[in-house]
This record gives structure tokens, C-alpha cells and sequence, in this order.
């Protein structure tokens, strides 16, 4: 048996049950992630969490509750879009 194509394994996956179709695409897209990962990327976000965290431990910033985000989010996409 040959490999398989692109539209058969397309149609095999859009078979699979849901939380399967779910796994897949995660490794997917994991795998593309892995392909364009800058080497520096890590150390560049330590450094940018330890910045944020000190900020907020040094009182720098204001925190804000992630469903006030969001609420806010939502009215402004209502707002834009009339809905």
C-alpha cells in the first residue's frame, strides 16, 4: 500500500471524533510552532514575565479582572459591529 494523500488523510481525520480531530490539530499546529521557534524566544519571555511580575509586586500596575476584559471586549465588538 502507497502513502497516503493529502485528501484522504484530510477525510480520515475529518472522521475522527471530536476530542481526536481536537489532538490532532493540536499537534499539529504544535509541530508548525516547532519549525518557527526563534532560539531566543524563551529567554526573551523570562525576561519579559519577571518584568511584569515586578511590576505588579512593586504596585506599578493595575490589575484588572480577565471578565471585566472581556465584558469590555464584547462591547467593544458589539459596538463596531452593530450587534
Amino acid at each position: 500500500m502507497g502513502a497516503m494523500t493529502t485528501i484522504e488523510i484530510r477525510a480520515g481525520a475529518l472522521n475522527l471524533p471530536a476530542p481526536e480531530r481536537a489532538s490532532l490539530a493540536h499537534d499539529l499546529i504544535a509541530s508548525l510552532d516547532a519549525e518557527n521557534t526563534d532560539p531566543r524566544a524563551d529567554a526573551l519571555w523570562a525576561t519579559e514575565i519577571e518584568r511584569r511580575a515586578r511590576e505588579v509586586v512593586d504596585g506599578k500596575v493595575d490589575l484588572v479582572d480577565a471578565d471585566e476584559v472581556h465584558a469590555e471586549i464584547a462591547r467593544s465588538l458589539r459596538a463596531r459591529t452593530g450587534r
